[in-house]
């Protein structure tokens, strides 16, 4: 199978280059601020404990309706707001549609992928638009269109300066009122190199099919998918909402948001068989996310030497806070700071990891009497730093515990012999195997935390 390039989102991880496959997933519009904050949450949640990436979709307006009458959505500035409280509050990238040129630099403003719809997608000039953003474009392949006039499409984003595309399968028109997938033609337009995204969803519908309305026939959903999956694409898009039947838009081929789990459970499955993900890997990395006071009654005794914390996220609570004369300031917890003192009386020595370069996060470790202040970019970066002070303490990463938030935190926390990272890091933290997440945020106790389980279970 012939391996696209790969699409990063948000330096989180990527779509493509033959990784598991990624979610595109949400109600089809835009209807209240509630059912989407509820959908967003729901399959947050899911796709955490499956490890599957999760990308939130929904469309502030659904301008190729049927009917004049139908429902549209909530349109474009209020649907932006809900996006972009999606984005906040739930910590998820976002697609959504654009349907003119003019909408493409707002939308970029929230979205982090711009999606064309299909009847758009010869449309030069939306192209042009939605590539001049930067973002990822995601181009549904024309119900009209051959797998191979994609190349058109591609020719025009990259001229534009743009090579995060992804192109999307839908169905393609057979007769009145129905579509066909070939999936053969996943097959064609991978040979782009771009990763090939299936919507499951939209190929089960029959446009127009019940007059003044779209059909369809969402018990097919899980077929295609799975098929798709075992031609090996990139990335499925599906449409869920927890009562279909009585949604805005395309009710008839939505899943129902209860029964996503099963299906994606399925779709593993093929995905891991196709792709050749040993079931060992999958394993390992369902164990990304072990809360202490959930594991056993009899915790593995820990043998740390040295304690490192990251400051802005973990410390602080990551906001950055300046004074009329334009000093930052930063907001330190007197909890982590006691803490700090506790596990230094029991022997452990203690230091400040950071990227940043600030007299302020000297002054922290001065008054905390640390052991190690490393600040700045260094060669090698964070891990470098460690391994030179574990070098001189005689002392192994095994022997190491670390709490950091973000992706400049990856390689240590992946390295070390006990990681952790407070409730609300990046999600490509919270995933990394057998990390712990603690309860508290970043700069409300989280550190504190931390030390109380380690002094707990140290030998």
């Amino acid at each position: 199978m012939l391996e696209t390039c790969k699409i990063n989102v948000l330096n989180r991880f990527d779509i493509g280059g033959n990784n598991r496959f990624v979610l595109i997933a949400g109600p089809c519009a835009i209807e209240t601020e509630e059912m989407t904050m509820e959908v967003a949450r729901t399959l947050k949640e899911i796709c955490s404990e499956l490890n599957i990436h999760l990308i939130f979709k929904s469309s502030f307006d659904k301008a190729n309706r049927s009917s004049v009458k139908s429902p549209r959505g909530v349109g474009l500035k209020r649907g932006l707001e809900i996006l972009q409280r999606v984005k906040t509050e739930l910590d998820l990238p976002i697609v959504t549609d654009v349907h003119e040129t003019w909408q493409c630099a707002e939308v970029a403003k929230v979205a982090d992928i711009l999606q064309i719809p299909a009847f758009l997608s010869r449309q030069t000039d939306l192209l042009i638009a939605a590539a001049k953003t930067g973002k990822i474009v995601n181009v549904k392949k024309g119900q009209f269109m051959a797998p191979w006039d994609m190349k058109n499409v591609v020719d025009k984003l990259r001229d534009s300066g743009n090579e995060n595309i992804l192109l999307c399968e839908r169905g393609s028109s057979f007769g009145y009122n129905n579509l066909v997938v070939d999936m053969t033609g996943l097959v064609e337009m991978r040979n782009y190199g771009f990763p090939i995204v299936f919507d499951a969803t939209h190929a089960v519908q029959k446009p127009g099919g019940q007059g003044t309305s779209t059909g369809g026939n969402r018990e097919m959903v899980p077929y295609l998918m799975r098929a798709a999956l075992a031609v090996g694409v990139d990335a499925i898009f599906a449409e869920v909402h927890p009562d279909p039947d009585h949604a805005f838009s395309d009710g008839p081929n939505q899943i129902y948001l209860s029964k996503i789990r099963e299906i994606l459970e399925q779709a593993i499955a093929i995905d891991n068989i196709t792709k050749g993900i040993s079931q060992q890997s999958t394993e390992n990395s369902q164990q990304k996310i072990v809360e202490f006071k959930n594991q056993s009654s009899e915790p593995k005794t820990l043998n740390i030497k040295l304690l490192l914390t990251d400051v802005d996220g973990v410390l602080t609570d990551s906001g950055m806070y300046y004074s009329e004369a334009g000093d930052e300031l930063k907001k330190f917890n007197t909890h982590d700071g006691m803490g700090m003192q506790l596990i230094r009386e029991k022997g452990i020595k203690t230091g400040i990891i950071t990227s940043e370069n600030t007299k302020l996060v000297e002054r922290r470790f001065q008054k905390l009497k640390l052991d190690f202040l490393y600040q700045g970019k260094r060669e090698g970066g964070k891990l470098a730093s460690v391994k030179e002070i574990c070098e001189k303490e005689g002392i192994s990463l095994t022997q190491v515990a670390y709490i950091g938030d973000d992706v400049n935190c990856f390689e240590l926390l992946s390295s070390v012999g006990l990681a952790a990272c407070p409730a609300d890091a990046l999600d490509a933290v919270k995933n990394i195997p057998g990390i712990i997440q603690m309860k508290k945020k970043g700069g409300e106790g989280c550190v504190r935390e931390f030390i109380e389980m380690i002094l707990s279970r140290n030998s």
